[in-house]
Formats: C-alpha cells, structure tokens, sequence
C-alpha cells in the first residue's frame, strides 16, 4: 500500500495515549509525560520514549512551546494536526476542537505544568482513582442542560481511608481582581458538579487573598499550597472558608458534612 508524502501511521497502543496526555495537559515536559505513562502501565524504554516523541513532532502533530526555553527543558504541547488525527479516532472534546485558532498561550505554561505535577503526586501517592482536567470538565459542562456547572481546573476522585470521594482544584498562580472574585463566588455557589473545592495557591500571599475573597461562598473550600499538597496529600495543613478560619489536615475536608 502506497502513502502520501508526510503520512504517518499512528499506533493506537503507543502513540495515541502520548497525543491525550499531551492534548489534556495543554503543556506537559518529558519527564511528565514519561512519568504519566508510567503510571498507565506504559513505559518504554528511554530510547524508544524520545524517538516516538521526535517523530509525532517531526510529522507536526505536537510542538515545543516558543516559551520552552524560560523552563530549562522542552515543554510540548498539541497542534491542530494532533488533533485532526485524534479526532479522526473518536477523541473529540468541544471544548479544543481541531479549528481552535490558539491551543494555549505563553502565559498558561506554568499553570498547566503544575497541574500535571499535582496529577501525578496524587497517583505516586496511591490515592487517586480518576482524573479529569479542565478541557474534559468543559467539554461536559457545555452538554450540560439545566445544570448550573463551573469549568474547574481538575476534578479529582481520590481515595480517603478506603471511601471514594470527589473534589474540585483549582490552582491560583496569579491573583485577580475583587470583582472577578465575586463573580466566581456566585459561579461556585450555584454549581452542582461537587461539594468540595480546593485552592492550591504558588505563595502565602495568594492563598491569604483567596481565603479572604472567599470566605462568604457557602461551597467547602480548602487552602492550600500546591508544592505542600504534592508532599504531604491527605496530611496536608489546609485553611478552611469557616467563621473561625481553622487549619487542618486535608483528609478534614471530607470528614465533616458542613461547616
């Protein structure tokens, strides 16, 4: 059988389950990549591992971030040809279609790499059971009718002393103004999806802000530092949106039914 010039042909096996995570991480590095592949029972041998990547990137389906450089180590990310070819397999998400003008800008790099990072401490730690990242919870939200859903960041299913419990993350980099935090509280007090939020913040600074600006959503929410919450998990020390502002453990979260 003859091919057109520039022809790849994928492995369903091997190539494609690299293309998801690459698509739903938006920005993920090699040793991410490798580490989550690993946690799927894939794991290639180095060599084989780093042709397979310069080869999806050779035939155009994933690129290096112009950004990459600022990391110390190349960052990929889809392209619309990865997404053609996944799309063309059945893996569609409405929320990044092929025809999306801008895949992830600059700015976000840092974002999605560290959502990865907290993906992957929770799998290492033996307590997560399913993760959804935000291009999967917005593609459900936008089939969604009649219910009132936020696009959270992730939502996690973990396990909390042998008991299955979901919550949502979000992760704050950077901080926004007053009134975009008002208008996420009213989203967060009329969403559905789930009971239980937890801020993961870069600094002491943010987290503080977030609790403040917070404070009065009647969700459960947790505070929390993101590098802290990838060492400890469940034992993490976590500020509560309660009248008393009470720091505890994680795992806390999920053992009271209100605050």
């Amino acid at each position: 059988m003859r091919y057109y010039k520039g022809y790849i042909a994928l492995s369903d096996a091997c190539d494609v389950p690299v293309l998801l995570h690459i698509r739903n991480a938006r920005a993920i590095c090699l040793d991410q990549l490798c580490e989550l592949l690993a946690l799927d029972g894939i794991a290639p041998p180095s060599r084989s591992f780093r042709w397979r990547i310069t080869r999806l990137e050779t035939a155009g389906l994933i690129a290096r971030a112009d950004a990459h450089r600022h990391f110390g180590k190349p960052v990929y990310g889809i392209t619309p040809a990865g997404l053609i070819s996944l799309e063309s397999r059945g893996h569609y998400l409405t929320s990044l279609p092929s025809t999306t003008d801008q895949i992830l800008h600059a700015s976000q790099i840092p974002h999605a790499l560290e959502l990865v990072n907290i993906r992957i401490a929770l799998a290492k730690g033996g307590i997560l059971r399913s993760w959804k990242c935000d291009l999967e919870i917005t593609s459900r939200n936008l089939m969604l009718e009649g219910l009132v859903a936020k696009d959270y960041d992730a939502i996690a299913e973990i396990d909390v002393d042998g008991t299955s419990r979901n919550f949502a993350i979000e992760y704050e980099r950077n901080p926004k103004a007053s009134a975009r935090y008002r208008a996420i509280r009213e989203v967060l007090d009329k969403d559905e999806t789930t009971d239980t939020v937890l801020y993961l913040t870069a600094n002491d600074d943010i987290l503080y802000l977030l609790a403040v600006e917070m404070r009065s959503s009647r969700k459960r929410i947790g505070f929390a530092l993101s590098a802290s919450f990838r060492r400890s998990l469940l034992e993490t020390r976590t500020l509560l949106n309660t009248a008393a502002s009470e720091i505890v453990p994680f795992r806390y979260l999920f053992a009271t039914s209100g605050f």
